[in-house]
């Protein structure tokens, strides 16, 4: 059983969650917008990078607020 100090999909989860999806997708990109950075559009860098976040913050969750089996903690 969970405890219920600990919410794992609480709305600040989510809420972080949102705002990296947003990042990572480019559809606020002006299509007109040519700059680059390193030989690629800036939305391609600025999406790889919201990409990445992602998975690190997935990685950070799992990490650190992965629910423990009984049979460990009694270990």
């Amino acid at each position: 059983m969970t405890d219920p100090g600990r919410n794992y999909l609480s709305w600040k989860i989510w809420a972080v969650y949102a705002a990296l999806f947003g990042i990572s997708i480019p559809w606020y990109w002006p299509v007109e917008d040519a700059r680059t950075l390193g030989g690629f559009p800036l939305w391609v860098v600025v999406s790889i990078l919201g990409s990445a976040a992602i998975s690190v913050f997935t990685a950070w969750l799992f990490l650190r607020c992965w629910p423990a089996d009984e049979e460990d903690e009694a270990a």
